[in-house]
C-alpha cells in the first residue's frame, strides 16, 4: 500500500510540474535587424521609443506593432547604454539588432498597460 501511495504522489507532483511549465510562462527572445529611423525621448517620461526600418515580429499582447521601447523599468545606466548604441547606429546609418520577448513584456503608456515591445538587448 505504501508503494502505491508513493507512486500516486509522484505522478501527481509530475502532473503539476508539467502543467506549470507548459502554460507558456517562459518567453523567448525574438530578434529584428534594421536601421534606426527614429528615437523619441520625452521630458516627462523615462521611456525611450525607437523605430527601425523593419518592424519585426508582432507581439499579440502589445497594441503597437511598429515601435519598440527602452523601458522605464530598467536602470538609468542600462537605458543610457541602449540609447547610446541606437543613437550611434542612427548617426552612422548602420543596422542594429534588437531583441524583445515573443510574449507579454509590453511597456505601458499612460493608462494603457500593454503598448510597446520592450527592448531586452541592443547590439550592432
Amino acid at each position: 500500500m505504501n508503494i502505491l501511495k508513493c507512486k500516486l504522489v509522484a505522478c501527481t507532483a509530475f502532473i503539476f510540474i508539467a502543467a506549470a511549465f507548459s502554460n507558456g510562462v517562459f518567453a523567448a527572445w525574438l530578434n529584428v535587424t534594421g536601421k534606426v529611423t527614429s528615437i523619441n525621448t520625452y521630458a516627462s517620461r523615462e521611456t525611450v521609443l525607437v523605430n527601425l526600418d523593419n518592424a519585426g515580429a508582432e507581439v499579440a499582447e502589445c497594441s503597437n506593432k511598429t515601435t519598440f521601447a527602452i523601458s522605464k523599468g530598467i536602470s538609468a545606466e542600462a537605458r543610457a547604454r541602449m540609447y547610446s548604441l541606437l543613437l550611434a547606429a542612427q548617426s552612422a546609418n548602420r543596422k542594429v539588432r534588437i531583441a524583445f520577448n515573443d510574449v507579454g513584456s509590453c511597456e505601458s503608456w499612460d493608462a494603457a498597460t500593454s503598448v510597446y515591445r520592450k527592448i531586452q538587448r541592443v547590439n550592432n
